[in-house]
């Protein structure tokens, strides 16, 4: 992917700003500069926004990046256009934001839109995408990155790679998994350690009902009870007691049967002569009850024959009930006839009385007509009379519509008065416009003076920051200046020491090869003490073993010594920088004290109503009253137009209302001419009488109609209720002689009864003996009661006289006392052995149950050891201290290191070569993933923190690209063309910021875009294609090209 356009739009500091990448094409290596916070790093974010819709940091989105200089009504967005694999493409991103409404006031919000266009190498358009989830997966497909990686690869930010290069494992090890995404291995080290304390909590619960099943176990006795076993000693002692009880329990079962046996023979014994003796005391009281029925057998034929006749009489009593039924309905018969002939005689009479009216009926009639024919005559002038009635309801509404209409003309007259007065009014307030734009223009230009006297305050807080930084550094120069020089001393006393024993060893050795004769080759004397003979010769392993720490020693201290110089040298620039930094901030000091003194006489000079001491307060208060000043012109400018438009609405509605009055008064003279005419027509006729002299004329003539209509439906009822008096008055005839004849049937039916027997001889005597109903349900129930017991008697005596009842009698309740004390023995047996049965049940339970839980307990804790022994595995707690997550990422950093090397050894003409640190730190954080650096001239290798400043950052520049080529690759081998460096070359000193450009330009020569974010100075003269960002003092930034 090369970059060819960004265009961005009220976005961050930029108004309308495009950079034009094709502008650099010919020198690949620019420079991108500017005041700190202007917004270099505002163009990359652009990039990824157009891009992936977020921002490179993630700590803003899209619409937080709007610009504050932005207008109401402008809108923000931005626009990157690039080259990938031969095809050419333009996205623009427009974030979601408040903007002011096209149309009235207020505002509006607008959602966020995108549109990605593609063209094919001939720059023809393809096709254009403007759905979000489109574009973004096809941004996808086609760089195969996603936001973060994207600024991982293209943009190097400040310091992190030189801080990764040296940093321990633990620190490599959270960069790497983000870059890599292994969270997956630590997400599954926490799984099975989770998993583990789970597996844990099951384990504890089943030893705990372990531990309760040994407590509700039952055992035979006290003593046998089993405490502080294991597991599987208790459960073989369980299993050899409950065999000793189930043989207790058979003993009791054989016990138990013999004592039931024993009890069911006593048993058969006690309920047969129980059985005797109920039977023979059972015999002798019915003997007794059958002689005291045959006492009662007299009274009981007496009341069977009273019953007889009591039936007798409730079977008359139903002809006689009907008889009076007869007789009841025939004296009703009797009424209703004579209520019939009387209401037959009222209806004739009323009908006579009628025939009698029949003149005035007719005289009625001819009445009716004559005042119908002088009621149409009437009816014709009624709508002369209306119209005259309209005509003069509509007169004087036109009166009245003409004096509303003069008076809202002398309202409007008034108004319009009012308005021109207020209109004159605003006229006078606008007059102030001109004053207020020249204190506008003085306005600005004080605040632009303000506006340099903040920069210069913020610049010089920068600079007294950046003093303190310097003075804390040196501090802690001097300080580990301090500890070199102690650890110099230390180590040249150490190195002078070892080179004394090495002389000495060296000596000793020479002394004892010595030939009598010869020159000593140490000090040349032919003359050897004999004493001297005496050395042994050292061995070869102690000289070598010296040699070596001598050279370690000696390494040391060039260390120490070449460390003390970088000290001094960067105490020096460090000590020179605080003089600069001093001799600035006195210059920024005065410069802002004549800024603010400068403020203060002009704002005394231009504004008089200024009350505030402070410059910077004074500029706020003129800058509210400028702003209610134009907010009161703005308003007066509104209110002006609304205004005239008013006068103009008044101007139309005063001449409406003239036209109006002139119309009215056409109008009532036309009314006039027709009232006239109309009065003509109805002479000299009450109009008022002539309406009600209608109405009364209807009224009779209704009244009489409505009389002679109900004379004739009178007429028409009387004689349909004739009709029906003498039907009615035939039917009921009928009725009494069917009735009468009933009751002669009924009557000779009653007699014919009465002779049939010989106990009641009158109607009256049957009816009074009939009503003993109580008495008769009395004596049935009587009657059934010993015809039961005598039945029962003669039946049980019958069966009784099969039983042998003459046999001897024992003593029963011997008998019965016996048969007690047996049973509580059994009892007692029997609780015995269901105790016994019980225990051996609920134990054999428990022990099943012990077993199962013992089983699944010793299952759950081979899985736990196995789950600890992978877990403290893939954690790291191993020889090698090193966890799963941490020994895949060696393999991804080894092959990040073996691509660095290709490019670290070129830049520093193969010195310099990366390893992976093999051997195991003290603890894990210090394992696994340490960087060492092998020297090739020094023929070693050492931790590549002792790299100088600019051996780091070529090491750190090396490894940064090394890392991205290595991910582009693990994503799809996408080919990113640019490159933005925004390293901190400013804590670089002169020589490694040689060795620094050097490094970038041997990338250059490779064909990538490389953009360098800084504002360096070294920097600005060596590289002469430049973007560089400019602030305008109100904090917008434009972008300007220097292209050498």
């Amino acid at each position: 992917m090369k970059p060819k356009k960004l265009r961005l739009k009220n976005f961050g500091p930029f108004i309308e700003e495009t950079i034009d990448f094709s502008k650099l094409t010919d020198v690949p290596l620019f420079l991108i500069t500017g005041k700190t916070g202007a917004g270099k790093t505002t163009l990359f974010d652009g990039m990824t926004y157009a891009l992936f819709g977020e921002t490179s940091g993630r700590l803003r989105t899209g619409k937080e990046m709007r610009s504050l200089f932005a207008t109401p009504e402008e809108e923000t967005s931005v626009y990157f256009s690039f080259e990938h694999q031969g095809m050419s493409y333009e996205i623009e991103r427009k974030p979601e934001q408040i903007l002011a409404k096209r149309k009235g006031e207020g505002n509006r919000k607008q959602a966020a839109k995108i549109t990605l266009t593609i063209f094919d190498d001939k720059g023809k358009e393809m096709r254009q995408l403007t759905k979000r989830n489109e574009v973004d997966q096809l941004i996808k497909e086609l760089i195969n990155l996603d936001a973060k990686q994207f600024s991982q690869i293209v943009l190097l930010p400040q310091g992190e790679f030189r801080h990764f290069l040296i940093s321990s494992s633990s620190e490599k090890e959270i960069v790497l998994r983000n870059l890599f995404g292994t969270h997956y291995f630590q997400q599954l080290n926490e799984q099975l350690k989770e998993k583990a304390k789970l597996y844990q909590k099951k384990l504890d619960h089943l030893e705990q009902e372990l531990t309760m099943l040994q407590k509700r176990f039952i055992p035979i006795t006290e003593e046998s009870a089993h405490k502080n076993e294991n597991f599987d000693a208790i459960l073989t002692c369980w299993q050899e007691e409950q065999a000793t009880l189930q043989a207790n329990i058979l003993q009791e079962k054989t016990v138990l049967s013999d004592l039931q046996e024993q009890q069911k023979q006593m048993e058969d014994t006690y309920y047969r002569f129980q059985t005797l003796q109920t039977r023979q005391e059972e015999k002798r009281r019915l003997d007794k009850k059958k002689e005291e029925l045959l006492q009662q057998e007299q009274v009981i034929n007496e009341i069977k024959q009273w019953i007889t006749h009591y039936e007798f009489a409730e079977k008359l009593m139903d002809s006689l009930t009907r008889k009076q039924e007869y007789q009841s309905e025939q004296e009703e018969w009797q009424v209703k006839e004579k209520e019939c002939f009387k209401e037959l005689a009222q209806q004739k009479k009323a009908y006579l009385e009628w025939e009698k009216l029949e003149p005035q009926r007719i005289n009625t009639q001819q009445e009716m007509e004559q005042l119908a024919d002088k009621l149409q005559e009437m009816k014709r002038l009624i709508p002369i009379a209306k119209e005259w009635q309209n005509k003069q309801i509509e007169r004087n509404t036109l009166r009245s519509e003409k004096k509303k209409n003069e008076e809202t003309k002398q309202n409007i007259v008034q108004e319009k008065r009012q308005v021109q007065e207020e209109q004159k009014k605003l006229l006078e307030k606008l007059a102030d416009q001109e004053s207020l734009h020249e204190d506008q223009m003085r306005f600005e230009k004080l605040r632009q003076e303000q506006e340099k006297y903040q920069e210069i305050l913020v610049q010089s807080q920068q600079m007294n920051e950046q003093l303190n930084m310097c003075q804390h550094r040196l501090i802690a120069i001097n300080k580990q200046h301090q500890k070199s020089q102690t650890l110099l001393s230390e180590q040249t006393q150490q190195v002078a020491t070892l080179k004394s024993q090495w002389a000495s060893q060296q000596i000793a050795r020479l002394q004892l090869l010595l030939l009598p004769g010869e020159p000593c080759p140490v000090c040349g004397s032919l003359e050897h003490p004999k004493e001297l003979r005496n050395h042994e010769l050292p061995e070869k392993k102690q000289v070598i073993k010296l040699e070596e720490e001598l050279a370690e020693a000696e390494a040391r201290l060039e260390q120490i010594n070449q460390k003390i110089g970088r000290n001094k040298a960067e105490e020096t620039q460090i000590k020179q920088r605080i003089n600069e930094l001093s001799t600035s901030i006195l210059e920024k000091q005065g410069e802002m004290e004549r800024i603010k003194e400068s403020l203060k006489c002009s704002l005394e000079k231009s504004f008089q109503f200024i009350t505030a001491d402070d410059p910077i307060v004074s500029l706020e208060e003129i800058q509210q009253n400028l702003a209610t000043r134009e907010e009161l012109i703005a308003k007066s400018k509104v209110t002006y137009e609304q205004v005239t438009e008013h006068l103009t609405v008044i101007d139309d509605k005063l001449n409406s209302i003239e036209e109006q009055l002139a119309q009215n008064k056409e109008k009532l003279q036309q009314g006039q001419g027709e009232l006239n005419s109309l009065k003509k027509q109805l002479g000299d006729k009450d109009i008022q009488n002539l309406v009600a002299d209608v109405k009364q004329l209807e009224e009779n003539v209704s009244m009489k109609a409505k009389w002679l209509a109900e004379e004739k439906e009178k007429a028409i009822l009387l004689s349909q209720e004739i009709k029906l008096l003498q039907a009615q008055q035939e039917n009921i005839h009928e009725q009494q002689m069917r009735n009468i004849q009933k009751l002669q049937l009924l009557q000779e039916k009653i007699t014919q009864k009465l002779l049939e027997q010989t106990y009641f001889k009158q109607e009256d005597e049957v009816r009074s003996f009939a009503q003993q109903t109580d008495m008769y349900q009395h004596n049935r129930q009587a009657i059934a009661s010993y015809e039961e017991e005598r039945l029962i008697v003669e039946d049980r005596l019958t069966q009784l006289e099969s039983f042998p009842l003459k046999e001897t009698l024992p003593d029963l309740n011997k008998l019965k006392q016996e048969l007690s004390e047996l049973k509580n023995k059994i009892t007692k047996q029997q609780e015995n052995y269901y105790r016994l049965y019980e225990q051996e049940r609920t134990n054999q339970k428990i022990i099943e149950e012990f077993s199962d839980i013992y089983q699944a307990s010793q299952e759950q804790l081979d899985e736990l050891i196995q789950l600890q022994q992978l877990s403290q595995t893939i954690n790291g707690e191993n020889p090698r201290k090193t966890s799963l997550e941490r020994y895949v990422l060696q393999v991804y950093l080894q092959e990040v290191l073996q691509v660095a090397n290709v490019r670290l050894q070129r830049l520093t003409k193969n010195r310099y070569q990366f390893e992976l640190a093999e051997e195991i730190g003290s603890y894990r954080g210090k394992t696994g993933l340490e960087i060492n650096v092998y020297d090739d001239e020094a023929g070693l290798t050492r931790g590549a923190h002792t790299l100088s400043g600019g051996e780091s950052f070529i090491a750190a520049l090396s490894l940064a690209l090394a890392l991205a080529e290595v991910i582009q690759t693990q994503t799809g081998g996408v080919s990113i063309e640019a490159l933005f460096i925004d390293e901190g070359f400013g804590s670089l000193d002169e020589e490694a910021l040689e060795m620094a450009i050097e490094a970038l330009e041997t990338i250059e020569s490779e064909g990538r875009m490389i953009g360098i974010i800084s504002h360096v100075r070294e920097l600005k003269e060596r590289i002469v294609q430049q973007i560089r960002i400019e602030t305008e003092g109100s904090g917008q930034s434009k972008v300007r090209y220097h292209l050498g």
